[in-house]
Formats: structure tokens, sequence, C-alpha cells
């Protein structure tokens, strides 16, 4: 739903002056708690900095600072809804927005923020309430008249629609989105088509490029059966439509699939591919309709991009081993029945296909072994080859009934509700960078971590400080030259050993080199640090097996060596040495302080999701995060747990809140898990 105006953004902010001549006139007292003022007040400022550079990242990094500063700065609550609520975490800003308001309930605009994430998580009510806030301080903001409206259409509360919507156009009587609201209304709640167009036609009245109502007309002409008249339509929307809408391509060659346009249809379908190349729909139908004009390799080619998205789609493996079969694929064809008769035993005529098939490939014994099954169902197997015949029928996506195997998928979901003014224009963002629903690897020692976004995972483990200060006399050692290279970020903490760029493997390898070279010369370092440190360097240069007989070897004389455990853990793990592994961090959990115990709890959830033991990889990580509430990577991971687990509900606040801590990939999750 789009949502008129952004009034709602926090004001661009102005440069800072300092007030250096008058703090030098202050008594040091005064000066000293004006300081720490001020420094809140400066981070601040740096938040909306960002904010007015759309760097919604750093804005809430620095946002961050102040509320743990000052916990109840409202404001620093508001601006850090706002930068969530651009990065689509409508649930975190909401949550910041009534924070903000708790603090403060006298900002005007805190309520219109919130109204907006309110219509995003589909709380219309609660969005009516705030807008209706807003409107008793402002009883001609435009925003809030707009998008009160629209919430009242959502709650199926026509004449409140209606009413609102009156107000809005006597402030602004040129809004021709107005109109196409009041076309909405006359056909979702009043069944009024023809006020519907006649609304829509006011619109094209005054906006004759409005790409939107050409749709309109085009989709209610379609779901009429007047073909020519939708064609005509749609291709005017599709001519005013800049960016090009993948929907309207869709719409189109539905369209013209009816009206036995096949080629044109196809165009439709390659320009919504070109536009979204994973489309579902698009890659199905495009299939069916290459094959009913002939084109049996490339519709090939759309089934199998369909069972590589859904392996169990039986209708894309049932259509992909017809067209197999008649381009002498035998093979894949055969391949494919019998696919198909593991899902449906009782499938004749894929047994009576087989059969067929393994006769021209000389196997003569399977074809009997099919042939029995088919006369013991005393089916009379005279029948011929199914045709594929054109047809109009739609289905839906999740039908998959094998005499559905020549019907177009429906898109209706895709099409619907073309009146509707969607959409907010915001881009760039960190959420519409594609993350995958992986877990993020165990923490292990490196030496050169890769930081996304500027973020580093990294945790503090007390060995790992131990060892970063035993090592800090090789810089002292090396020869100038030297000296700006060799370990010039020391292994200060225990980080991601996969966030290690292969890119810098080679600078890995120097660093071994130089180890060795400097270890033998001076021998700075005790024989325990030296294998440790070789091992880490081996580790992230993936000689796994040299790095852990050096592990081994330490842990044979030192078994308490709990850095060494960890590492060796890490490799057990790439090596797919579970129980192992699983056995060297219960050993670590024993031993090592109770303000560290998170990260081994961590690292084994991380072991317990891999083997699909979900429940002890979630408790694991709910003991972890009780012991660090800011623990980014855990919030995260539990989150993908539950992804994995099929509990995507449960993900969404675990997600926020690891975006919240800096860990801004999972924004891109949430969107995912949100389904837009």
């Amino acid at each position: 739903m789009e949502t008129a105006g952004r009034n709602s953004r926090p004001p661009r902010p102005i440069r800072h002056l300092g007030g250096r001549g008058l703090l030098l006139c202050l008594s040091a007292l005064l000066h000293a708690a004006l300081y720490a003022q001020i420094n809140v007040e400066n981070t601040v400022l740096l938040g909306r900095n960002a904010l007015s550079v759309d760097d919604n990242v750093s804005a809430i990094h620095y946002f961050n600072q102040a509320i743990a500063a000052r916990p109840t700065h409202s404001r620093a609550y508001y601006y850090r809804a706002y930068a969530k609520f651009v990065l689509e975490d409508y649930a975190g800003a909401e949550a910041d927005c009534t924070t903000s308001i708790g603090l403060n309930p006298f900002l005007t605009e805190v309520y219109q923020l919130r109204g907006l994430c309110r219509v995003h998580t589909e709380n219309y009510r609660g969005a009516v309430s705030d807008y209706s806030r807003t409107l008793r301080e402002m009883p001609t903001d435009e925003a809030a008249l707009f998008n009160r409206a629209l919430c009242y259409l959502e709650l199926h509360e026509p004449d409140s629609a209606e009413a609102g919507m009156d107000d809005f156009l006597r402030l602004k009587p040129g809004f021709y989105r107005a109109y196409m609201f009041k076309a909405q209304v006359a056909l979702e709640e009043r069944h009024d088509t023809l006020k519907a167009l006649t609304w829509i036609d006011s619109v094209l009245v005054r906006h004759p490029d409005e790409p939107s109502a050409w749709q309109f007309k085009g989709q209610w002409a379609a779901q009429h059966e007047a073909y020519e008249a939708a064609d005509s339509f749609l291709t005017q929307a599709i001519a005013y439509q800049v960016p090009p809408r993948f929907e309207t391509h869709l719409m189109r060659a539905q369209v013209r699939h009816a009206l036995s346009r096949f080629g044109q249809a196809l165009e439709d379908y390659d320009r919504v591919i070109e536009i979204i190349p994973e489309h579902f729909a698009a890659h199905y139908n495009r299939a069916l309709l290459r094959a009913l004009v002939g084109d049996d390799n490339r519709a090939i080619e759309d089934f199998t991009f369909i069972l590589g998205i859904e392996p169990d789609n039986t209708l894309a493996r049932y259509n992909r081993a017809l067209l197999s079969e008649q381009t002498g694929d035998y093979r894949g064809a055969i391949a494919d029945y019998t696919e198909l008769i593991r899902a449906y035993p009782d499938f004749l005529y894929g047994y009576y296909a087989r059969a067929q098939l393994r006769r021209k490939l000389g196997d003569l014994r399977g074809a009997l072994n099919d042939e029995t099954v088919i006369a013991r169902h005393n089916l009379d197997i005279a029948f011929a080859k199914p045709r594929r015949s054109f047809t109009r029928k739609v289905r839906e996506r999740s039908e998959h009934e094998l005499d559905q195997y020549d019907q177009v998928i429906s898109t209706t979901e895709e099409t619907r509700d073309t009146a509707r003014v969607f959409g907010d224009a915001v881009f760039g963002k960190v959420q519409n960078t594609h993350t995958e629903r992986e877990l993020l690897p165990m923490f292990a020692l490196v030496l050169h971590p890769a930081a996304t976004r500027g973020y580093q995972s990294n945790a503090y483990f007390d060995e790992a400080e131990s060892l970063s200060r035993r090592i800090a006399p090789l810089e002292l050692a090396t020869e100038r030259a030297e000296r700006r290279h060799f370990l010039r970020e020391p292994a200060r903490r225990l980080l991601f050993s996969a966030e290690t760029k292969k890119e810098e493997i080679p600078v890995i390898e120097a660093h071994l080199s130089r180890l060795d070279s400097v270890q033998q010369r001076d021998s700075l370092l005790s024989a325990t640090d030296y294998l440790l440190l070789r091992a880490a360097l081996l580790r992230s240069t993936y000689r796994h097996n040299e790095a852990q007989a050096l592990t081994d070897t330490i842990l044979a004389t030192n078994p308490d060596n709990l850095l060494a455990r960890m590492t060796r853990a890490a490799i057990e793990t790439a090596e797919e040495r579970t129980e192992a592994a699983l056995a060297d961090l219960a050993l670590v959990l024993t031993k090592c302080r109770d303000e560290e115990r998170h990260l081994p709890l961590y690292n084994r959830a991380c072991l317990y999701a891999r083997r699909g033991d979900y429940p002890a990889a979630i408790a694991d990580l709910d003991a972890a995060i009780a012991l660090d509430s800011r623990f980014a990577e855990a919030y995260y991971n539990r989150a993908v747990v539950h992804l994995l687990a099929g509990e995507a509900n449960k993900a969404a606040p675990d997600l926020s809140r690891a975006g919240e801590l800096g860990l801004f990939r999972a924004y891109n999750l949430l969107k995912q898990v949100r389904g837009k």
C-alpha cells in the first residue's frame, strides 16, 4: 500500500557549531557535566547526519550509543525507529516509536511514523489511532488524512474511508490517486464496477499517462474475457510504466495466450523473466506455451528450472517426461517417470510409458516388470499418450493433480487490486542484498577477518587475548620493512574463520613463512604459542590435517588449553567429524569461565543445527543469549534455525535484534520472512 508523503522523516541536520568559547568560561564541574550531555547530543547529531545521506546502517550504530548512554532520550529512539523503518524492520521500528512515545507523548511526528509502521504490519486499527492522534494536532496534515482513509478501506469501513478521502480532496482536489482510491472503494466495497470505471476514467482525464489506471481497466477487461480490449489497455499501461512492472507483462501474456497470440505471449513471459529471473509462474507458463508451439527443448529447460526450485512438483516432472520422450531423451524420460511412480504408485500410465521406453532401449526385463504391474490391475493399455491441447483453464500453484498438467498457473495474487497505489521508493537498502538462509559459522582464531558492511564478528575469549599480548614482541623483533606486514592485525579476538577472505590466503601463506623465519631466528614464542599460532594460520588456508596435527600436539601435553581445543573443534567441524567436535566443545564448557561460556555454547549450537537437531541448537542459543544479551550472531543463527525448522513466525524478532546490533545482513532475511 502506498502512503502519501514522508512527513515522518527526521529533519535534515544542521551543521554543528562547537561551543568551545563558552565552555572555557564555565567551571570545571559544570564543564564535566555539560561534556557528558554534549557527547550524547553529538552522537545523536552524527546519527542524524547519517540519516540525511541514507546511511541507515551507521545511523543505527550511533543511536545505539546514544541510547546506551541516555536511555531516556526519546528522540534517539525515534530516529533509530526511522532508520529501521527504511530498512523495512517495521516491528522493530514500531517498538522504538512506542518507547519514544512513552518517554515523550507530545512528539506528533512519532505517531506519524508509528502509523506507517502499523500499516506495513497490517495493524490498521492501531494505525487509525495514530493518524487520528496526529490529526488532532495537525487537522490539515495530508499524509495522515490519506493514510487513515486507506486504513479504513483495509478495515472494510467504506463510509469512514470515503469520508476521509473527501476531507483529503477538499485540501488537494487535483490529487488523482484519490480518485483511484474512490474506484477501489466502489469496486471492492460497493461492488459497483461501472462506478469504479467512471472514477478510473476521471483519473485518465487528468493524467492520461497514469499506468495504474490503464492496468486497472486491462485487468477488468481480462476478467470479463474482453481480451482485445484488455490487450489494448495493458499495452497502454506498459508504455507508461517506468521502470517496467513484471505484473503487467504477466497479465498481458495470459491475455495474449487466450487470444492465441502465442509469439507475443512468449515475448511477455520473456520480459517478466528479464525483470525477475527466478519468477516461478512465468517459467512454468512459458514452458507450457513453448511445448504448445513445438519448442520442446526450451520448454524442457523451463521445466528443469521449475524442478530446481520445487523438486516435488509433479506436474513439471510429468511435462518434462512427456517432452523428453518426444525429443528422444528416453533415459531422461524414464528417470522422470520413475520419480512420478515413486510418488504415485498407482500412476498406471507411467508404468505403460516407461515400459515402452525401456523396450526402445533394449531393457526387456524392466519393460516386462512394468507391464506385469499393469496387467495385475486389469488395465486396458490400448490408450494413447495424452495429447497436449490448448487450454484456458487455470490452476493454483499448490494444485498438483496430474490431469492438470497442461493448465497454466494462476497469477491472481500478483496482479490483483490494480487500483491500489503500492510501494515506497526507497532504494539501495541493505535488506535488498540477497542473503541465503544459512547459519553463520563457528567462532575460531583467525588473523585476517573480513568485514561485511563494516561489521566484524568478534567476541572476547581470555586465552585469545593472552596470546595477542604474547605475540606482540614479534613485531618489535622483525626488520622495519617486515614490521608493516607481519601480524599487523594480531589475534586479539576469536573471529569467524569463514569470514577470512580467500583472496587473502597468499598473505596468510606469507605470514606462515615469516613466522617460521622469526621463530627460528629469535625464538620469542613458547613452543605452545608457536604451534597454536601456526595451527590458526594453517586452518585459515584450509590445510586441516596439518593444523589438527599441531593442536593434537598441544593437547597431548596440555589438555586444558582451551584455545587449542576450540581451534581443533573448528577443524573437526570442517572435516565433518561432528562427534569429535562435540566432545572437544563439551570439555571447553566444563573448563572455561562463566562469562565465556556463550562462545562454546554458540559453536555447539552450530554443530547441532548442522546435523538437524534443531531443539538442541535452540536450547544452546537460548543459553548463549541469556549469558550475553548483545550476542548478534546468536540471535541471527537462532532465527536461521527457526527457519530451517519451519518456524518462520519465530524468526522475525531475532532477525530484528541481530540487525539492531549491527549484523545488517539480517535485514534481508527479515524481508524474506515477511515475504516481500
